[in-house]
């Protein structure tokens, strides 16, 4: 009976000790966490006895009976996960690096090649190239700097005088030949990259391509000599500036924007479009007082430039038309809320 009572009492006291046992804590880290990608670091574990799983960003899983491991990071935000077991326990920890890769450096683009022009001639063909030219003798150094491969998503040319319903009416933006998702232009007889045509304050109707109409043949664009389709003919404009408004993708996903003032000419007596500038019948209009018409690619109806529905359709979604006869060769039929002139 003594026996019995003395196995038991070490039984209760073993079960106590057991009882009061630390539970094993995993800790994990990368070191060092920040750097510029790719580096080298190492993934530092609690130091415990059993075995780890590392499980990489690139699906790949690694089991070792190691406390460390060398990796590369090869992400701006990498991030991994350890398990530990000893066969009886598990704990897990998620460790993470960042890259302090700096994004692409904006410089502005160069004009027509030329790294001291300045200012745009209104309908004029202007090349906008934001390739990296370092400084030197041809000029300071301009376009996009970055150490790796970068892509232009979009370019955007904003006259602050083309202002229609609180939107600015964007210049039209050509990239001949025209390719999908491409910013390249055919100018002088070279393919510039990083790079697309304006025409100074030349806004034109959509051609059934979704492209807009080409003021010269453009490959890729359609150029219609029978009927014009600049929007705003015979309007004349004073000197003002246009923004440049430029988005570039890096290796990594980031996006980067960054606008460019420069000035544009005033309009001269021949680039309005008239046919008969000492015709006081014939005269250039200003821009408040211009005939066109607006419409969206979900609108069945067309407006004139100054019914309240157009305040209503977003500037990005606006399509112009210098005529209601192109609207309805379009397919778009006249608002029925607002008549035309």
């Amino acid at each position: 009976m003594g026996r019995i009572v003395v196995a038991l009492a070490l039984g209760v006291l073993l079960a106590a000790l057991v009882g009061c046992t630390e539970p094993v804590e995993l800790h994990a880290f990368v070191d060092p966490p920040r750097g510029n990608v790719p580096y080298a670091a190492h993934i530092v574990c609690t130091s415990l006895p059993g075995t780890y799983t590392y499980e990489l960003p690139d699906g790949t899983a690694i089991t070792s009976k190691e406390s460390q491991l060398d990796v590369t990071i090869d992400q701006l935000a990498w991030t991994a996960r350890v398990t530990w077991t000893d066969g009886h326990q598990v704990r897990v920890e998620d460790v993470a690096a960042q890259g302090t890769n700096a994004p692409p450096l904006i410089l502005a683009p160069r004009l027509n090649g030329d790294a001291y022009q300045g200012v745009m001639r209104p309908r004029e063909a202007t090349l906008i190239d934001f390739t990296h030219h370092p400084g030197g003798l041809s000029g300071p150094e301009s376009g996009v700097v970055y150490d790796g491969a970068w892509r232009v998503t979009s370019i955007h040319v904003e006259a602050e005088g083309k202002v229609l319903c609180g939107a600015i009416m964007e210049d039209c933006v050509y990239t001949p030949p025209w390719e999908a998702g491409a910013y390249h232009a055919l100018y002088r007889g070279q393919v510039w990259e990083n790079a697309c045509l304006v025409y100074p304050l030349y806004t034109t109707e959509l051609a059934s391509n979704g492209r807009p109409y080409a003021p010269e043949a453009l490959p890729g664009y359609i150029y219609d000599g029978a009927r014009n389709r600049n929007v705003l003919l015979g309007v004349e404009f004073p000197e003002q500036t246009a923004a440049i408004i430029v988005v570039v993708e890096d290796d990594w996903g980031r996006q980067t924007s960054a606008s460019f003032p420069f000035k544009v000419a005033a309009t001269l007596f021949w680039d309005w479009g008239g046919s008969d500038p000492d015709d006081p019948h014939d005269k250039p209009t200003l821009f408040k007082n211009a005939a066109f018409f607006v419409s969206s690619q979900a609108d069945s109806f067309y407006y004139r430039r100054n019914c309240p529905e157009v305040c209503g359709i977003p500037g990005p979604d606006r399509i112009y038309f210098l005529s209601e006869e192109n609207a309805e060769a379009a397919g778009k039929r006249r608002s029925p809320s607002c008549s035309a002139y």
